[in-house]
């Protein structure tokens, strides 16, 4: 219950009465209820500054003492409220501060002098009103954030919060944002905008450019009461990032360069660029690419260690024969795609080609031809062809021998014909299987000394054991030889040289490779008896001794059958003696007519050496 009293020294103090208690079960009434006090924050007094007066309708028939407790009278925070014992006023000591403590629960309690309670206890709360004594304050003193220059409008940013210390829900605490300032104001003063109610900062204009502009700072409101109370301040710095919005160019629209024919993996020319996005990031680093003028992939292109030049080089090497310049479009682009639409750069390389003096060819490269081995002196092997591709220049090309081991071969330099130089030994190391091999240089004229090597396989084909007509008849007289000398053994005028069994069966055969012991080729008779019969190559092997000896006796130039005693100078110290047909001839009792036992082919042969005066003057 509660009244003002109009008694009261102070009636502007509300009077509050302890409600009657009633001896039964009874509704109280709702006027009964006592209503709680509300007292300001932050009222600054006098103090004590009076609340309010308890009373009792009790106090007209005795003395009644009045006193509370409860946090805030005898707890915790002790002495903030009193009450007057005698007049029941209550009173609060200091401000109040809502966001300490926003209310307060006592206890009122009124006794008779000497005696029990007077009434029930009365609970008092006291509101503490909230006033608006807080500002605003952001989450952070600064914040930074980053912007692309390529994003579009309506882009989120950043997020900024401010909080109010005042009573939520109500004008004190609720906050608005705003947008006080924007520095540099270009291109425009409101190339972001706020939401006022979240914080939230987006981009609101067009023209973002970290090129001329990479650094914004805004200065952002919190302000309470609807925008128009107490603010708080903090400042967003913004920092434009770099977006692909710039192509590389190229210094230059044109370049040129040359480089020698045949070079490969030679830098041809260097192309310089230029980008104006943030150096060293995806956006600026720049790629080539050569888009026409090689479509036989004849050059490369790669970027430079600096990230800003073009090289091209030689893939492979280039013919000034073919084409004396090639003509190269090549564009530049950067590591990531551009941003917002723009023109590619694009480049014309002009590369000459500088003439080498090349080494002629050989239309072979390897030439291989059959000769017997006593192919005749001067006779020709071969010829040889070759081109110089420098046909601009009109080179002489001429031939040389590179590599000839046994020295037999000769090669005229101009004509390329390959002739024989000496007689070929097809017995010589350096014959493989049959094959001797020369190594040939075909060269120009020019300035420069350039040559192709070219080889030559000498297949050396020998259809006998004896090489050329000067073998055939050191064979012939190795055979009457043998049997001069077993003649003249028989009748003593000779001693053994040699066990009998090691003569028996053996033909010595010497050529004119060298004479002497190392010089001589042993035949086991027995062997070559059954061959000389029965075997059809040793037949043609006869044949053809008889045939070139036929030859050689139509031939006018050759030497008379006495020059043959080299033989006897060249055999000396063998086993078989003198061979020489005019020491044999000068014995009168060598009987030759038993060479006609060997077969008709032997008839020739006792007929020459065995035949009368007529035979020896002939001789």
């Amino acid at each position: 219950f509660q009244k003002l009293s109009s008694m009261h020294k102070h009636p502007d103090v509300a009077v509050l009465y302890f409600p009657k208690a009633s001896n039964g079960l009874r509704r109280r009434k709702r006027a009964w209820v006592i209503p709680p006090i509300n007292i300001p924050e932050n009222n600054n007094g006098p103090f004590p500054f009076k609340i309010v007066q308890i009373r009792s309708d009790e106090d007209k028939m005795k003395k009644i003492h009045y006193s509370i407790t409860g946090p805030g009278a005898n707890k915790d925070p002790v002495g903030l409220f009193t009450m007057d014992e005698d007049t029941g006023y209550l009173y609060v000591h200091q401000r109040l501060d809502r966001e300490k403590q926003a209310h307060y629960k006592l206890f009122a309690h009124a006794d008779s002098a000497g005696s029990s309670k007077v009434e029930d206890p009365m609970e008092i709360i006291i509101n503490v009103i909230d006033m608006n004594d807080n500002k605003p304050i952001f989450e952070q003193t600064s914040y930074v954030a980053e912007v692309s220059e390529s994003s579009e409008k309506g882009t989120t940013v950043i997020q900024v919060k401010a909080t109010d210390a005042d009573e939520p829900g109500n004008d004190n605490s609720i906050i608005k944002y705003t947008i006080l300032s924007q520095e540099p104001k270009l291109p425009s003063d409101s190339m972001f905008a706020i939401n006022s109610f979240n914080g939230a900062i987006m981009v609101e204009g067009v023209g973002l450019d970290r090129e001329k502009y990479p650094e914004y700072t805004l200065e952002i409101q919190a302000a309470d009461l609807d925008g128009n109370g107490l603010t708080g301040r903090t400042t967003v710095v913004l920092n434009v990032t770099d977006s692909n919005d710039n192509p590389p160019l190229f210094t230059a629209s044109t370049y040129q360069g040359s480089v020698d024919e045949n070079a490969v993996g030679v830098q041809v020319v260097k192309m310089s660029v230029t980008d104006e996005d943030e150096p060293n990031t995806p956006a600026w680093n720049a790629k080539f690419k050569i888009i026409r003028g090689d479509p036989d992939k004849l050059f490369s292109i790669e970027t430079g260690t600096n990230k800003q030049e073009g090289i091209i080089k030689t893939a492979q090497g280039l013919d000034f024969e073919k084409i004396r310049k090639h003509t190269l479009t090549v564009i530049v682009e950067n590591d990531i795609l551009f941003t917002i639409p723009l023109v590619t750069s694009t480049a014309t390389v002009v590369v000459t080609v500088k003439d080498v003096n090349e080494p002629p060819i050989f239309k072979e490269k390897e030439m291989t031809v059959q000769k017997r081995e006593d192919f005749p002196v001067d006779s020709v092997i071969m010829a040889c062809e070759a081109e110089d591709p420098d046909f601009a220049r009109e080179n002489t090309v001429k031939f040389k021998i590179i590599d000839d081991p046994e020295n037999w071969l000769q090669v005229d330099e101009d004509s390329g014909l390959v002739k024989v130089k000496s007689l070929m030994d097809r017995e010589s190391p350096n014959v493989k299987e049959n094959k001797y091999t020369v190594l040939l240089s075909a060269y120009d004229d020019g300035r420069c000394w350039l040559s192709d090597q070219s080889w030559i396989e000498q297949e050396n084909l020998r259809q006998t054991t004896i090489c050329g007509i000067k073998h055939l008849f050191a064979s012939v007289i190795a055979v009457l030889g043998l049997y001069a000398y077993k003649r003249r053994q028989k009748k003593g005028e000779i001693e053994e040289p040699f066990e009998e069994d090691i003569i028996r069966d053996s033909l010595y055969h010497y050529a004119e490779e060298g004479g002497g012991e190392d010089d001589q080729q042993d035949f086991v008779l027995r062997i070559c008896k059954s061959i000389f019969f029965f075997r059809n190559d040793f037949k043609m092997y006869f044949f053809s001794i008889f045939q070139n000896l036929k030859a050689a006796d139509e031939d006018p130039t050759a030497s008379p059958y006495d020059s043959l005693l080299v033989f006897d100078l060249e055999g000396g110290g063998s086993d078989a003696g003198n061979l020489s047909s005019l020491n044999s001839g000068n014995s009168g009792d060598q009987d030759y007519n038993c060479l006609t036992e060997w077969g008709p082919r032997f008839k020739k042969l006792a007929d020459m050496y065995g035949g009368g005066e007529d035979d020896d003057d002939m001789l």
